[in-house]
């Protein structure tokens, strides 16, 4: 992360077990010294951006808290690393608690990143001129398109990829036999498949588009968050910690919570101040792409990092066509998630 003042270590090995002290006082009170908190988180980009503003504008300290973070390769690893107490939380995709849920491994979403699937679909110009559809094409003639492309994910079995499966199912489509997904890799990676021509579309998160169409060799062809209902009030990335921690150590919990929500806020109440972070941790990307990027996405950034059980009811319906669990989450606030972590 090129000296990021976050200790964001990158590697697929999870954390070593690091402890935390005890709060020397109540909540909002000094501390002697911050609390020690352990996180992980699944994948580089911009719905991740809680952490590097939470870090730029020292909103971890502000809230008495030192966070000791990892990026490791993938859901899988990060839920690993909290139910293995590896980690005090996770920044993951809302799919892998909900996976891992259904498998009997209970977690506690207590934030969100993201409340809407800020997922684009990335297409090179010549597939979208052979197929006579363009990104203001409605979204119907779009999901048509789809048969027999080949459709670069980072990987066969992540969010994005299972969310593109429910999409192109909509669209009356098999995404098993009429749509061929390809395993590319994350950011920089899946352009220089598209820009290759390994694949015809992408999908993944901005800047990805933006940066493509710079380049002139393709366009941002479905934006979830703002083209697809279902897709429209989402919990994509999320905030989860074990039901045991937060029944332990609730303040500390609450601080973690609202420490991202406080970076959300920053979106509606200082913009610039989050496109100056952003610039600083993504100094290879055309500074125009990121700041369109980050502007069109605003909104997917819910205040306070708060969740509704509309965003939970979306989200099980597309996990239950997916057969990513067998029966029904509880979508009720206060078993699978709550926001009484984010509020006060």
């Amino acid at each position: 992360m090129n000296g990021r003042r976050l200790v964001l270590k990158q590697g697929a090995a999870v954390v070593a077990s690091l402890g935390f002290a005890l709060p020397a006082g109540r909540w909002g009170m000094a501390l002697a010294a911050p609390l020690l908190t352990r996180g992980v988180y699944s994948a580089p980009g911009i719905t991740y951006s809680g952490l590097y503003i939470a870090d730029a504008e020292k909103l971890w300290s502000k809230n008495g808290l030192e966070a000791k973070l990892q990026r490791v390769q993938g859901g899988p690893l990060a839920m690993a690393a909290l139910t293995h107490k590896d980690a005090d939380f996770c920044g993951i995709a809302s799919t892998d608690p909900v996976v891992g849920w259904g498998k009997g491994i209970k977690t506690l979403t207590v934030a969100a990143f993201t409340g809407k699937l800020a997922m684009q679909f990335t297409a090179r110009n010549d597939w979208l001129a052979r197929h006579g559809v363009s990104p203001t094409s409605p979204l119907s003639e779009k999901l048509k398109a789809f048969k027999g492309a080949r459709l670069g994910a980072s990987t066969i079995g992540g969010g994005p990829a299972q969310y593109a499966r429910y999409l192109i199912r909509q669209g009356g489509l098999d995404p098993d036999t009429d749509v061929k997904i390809l395993a590319v890799g994350f950011g920089a990676s899946r352009i220089a498949a598209l820009r290759a021509n390994q694949v015809d579309i992408t999908v993944g998160d901005a800047p990805e588009a933006d940066q493509v169409e710079l380049e002139g060799f393709g366009h941002l062809f479905i934006n979830c968050a703002q083209d697809v209902p279902v897709y429209s009030d989402f919990p994509y990335t999320v905030l989860s910690v074990s039901p045991e921690f937060a029944e332990e150590q609730p303040d500390v919990v609450r601080r973690i919570a609202q420490t991202i929500g406080q970076a959300n806020d920053l979106y509606r109440s200082n913009f610039g101040k989050v496109v100056d972070v952003m610039r600083s941790i993504y100094s290879a990307v055309d500074p125009k792409a990121l700041e369109r990027a980050l502007q069109r996405d605003v909104d997917s950034f819910p205040a306070g990092g708060r969740m509704t059980e509309a965003m939970w009811k979306n989200m099980n319906e597309v996990a239950l066509n997916l057969k990513m669990i067998g029966s029904p989450l509880p979508t009720q606030e206060g078993a699978f998630w709550t926001n009484k972590f984010t509020v006060g």
